[in-house]
């Protein structure tokens, strides 16, 4: 190729993609571009270990600048895509210099969803200085108002709690996490908090945020030193669209995760795929791992399809719930000692489609791991023996 490969967006999907594309022999030019000034990193644990004070930023990234050097990748860092041309198969960067590409990926992931307004001390937690930021606020006795019940909301408090904080998670629906879990394991959740002394307020709508409060809808007034707001992500469309790519909810892809322009391929967080007939985006850290590996692979001509199953994990406090899978309307639960669970997906031949665990640290790892296998072993499974405790999954598996 005479031209470069080049990457835009230099997050996880980005950076794997680019270490991908050497370890797979690629000795070309490779170009990854990001707007953030640090190195390719990873984003669980800026709710988790950045928050606490345990990790840094080293500990979150995928290589330090010495490795990026000995691939001889460059890293355009702070100096942002604002311009993208498929026919030319080129693009323009902030400090007016154009580059040529053979083949483009586009990881450009997204951006913490924001309230309309709010006042300036109000903090979201999307990038590693928002983490920081947000650990500067997080002293002991912090009133603490989250909204939002999600995944980000639900580990922001576990972590604040663990710092002594009073924390108030406030959702609008009737459940936590409930765009993605079960109602069993929302219920556990909200249960979980409950007892750490988390106030959780459902079915809750704003009026405002003030500086020192936030006023709910009936207009009760809640005091606090701090609010954070986790209600999303925004997908960062605006470069794919105005080069004229066909975009949805993300940047829409083939089976291939090629989209609509020429050379040019999406993962990630921004990537919206088919699975099961229907478009969709993945915002967690195995899609983003799988999709740059497997861009990575077709960008060298490889053509395979992208077919993994989906999957994610979430670690609050001492517990944590883990999936594979899809969810189906078809439910199974198996008992665990100590009040934990596995749940089980099925489809209408009883065949395993997902699963999810709800259980303390890493003890049901292995039971999920199990639990993909059989998805693609799509072998009709008996409902008494997948809520039977004494059924080994390997059993399963074997039989």
């Amino acid at each position: 190729m005479d031209d470069a490969l080049i990457i835009v967006g230099a997050g996880h999907a980005g950076g794997r993609a680019a270490l991908t594309l050497r370890e797979e022999g690629y000795s070309g030019r490779l170009i990854l571009i990001g707007d953030e000034p640090h190195l390719p990193y990873e984003r669980p644990p800026l709710s988790k270990g950045v928050l606490q004070g345990t990790a840094d930023l080293a500990g979150c990234s995928l290589c330090d600048s010495a490795r990026l050097a000995e691939l001889n990748i460059e890293h355009l860092s702070r100096n942002p895509v604002t311009l993208l041309e498929p026919l030319q198969q080129r693009l323009q960067l902030a400090d007016g210099r154009w580059l040529a590409y053979a083949g483009l990926l586009l990881a450009t992931g997204g951006r913490a969803r924001r309230l309309p307004q709010g006042p300036a001390g109000v903090l979201y937690l999307r990038t590693h200085d928002e983490a920081l930021a947000l650990r500067a606020a997080l002293r002991p006795g912090t009133r603490l108002v989250i909204v939002g019940g999600g995944f980000i909301g639900l580990e922001v408090a576990a972590s604040a709690r663990s710092l002594g904080c009073e924390v108030t998670v406030l959702e609008a629906g009737p459940r936590l996490a409930g765009r993605v879990l079960s109602p069993i394991i929302s219920e556990a959740l909200l249960n979980l908090h409950r007892r750490q002394g988390v106030e959780v307020r459902l079915n809750v709508a704003l009026a405002s945020l003030q500086a020192d409060a936030v006023v709910l809808a009936d207009g009760e007034r809640l005091p606090c030193d701090q609010v954070v707001v986790g209600i999303g992500m925004q997908p960062n469309l605006e470069l794919a669209a105005a080069a004229g790519l066909d975009v949805g909810q993300g940047i829409r892809v083939d089976a291939y995760l090629r989209t609509s322009a020429p050379s040019v391929y999406a993962a990630g967080d921004v990537c919206e795929f088919r699975r099961d007939g229907v478009y969709q985006r993945q915002e967690t850290w195995r899609n983003a791992e799988a999709q740059g590996r497997h861009a990575a692979l077709n960008l060298l001509g490889r053509e395979l399809p992208f077919e993994a199953v989906p999957g994610f994990w979430s670690d609050q406090y001492d517990w944590c719930v883990r999936t594979v899978g899809v969810i189906t309307a078809l439910m199974v639960s198996r008992p665990l000692p100590g009040g934990a669970l596995l749940l089980f997906y099925l489809d209408a031949d009883h065949r395993l489609q997902g699963a999810c665990g709800w259980a303390p640290g890493n003890s049901v790892a292995k039971d999920i791991a199990l639990c993909e296998r059989l998805i693609s072993a799509a072998i009709p499974l008996s409902e008494a023996s997948l809520a039977d405790p004494d059924c080994s999954l390997k059993h399963l598996l074997r039989g």
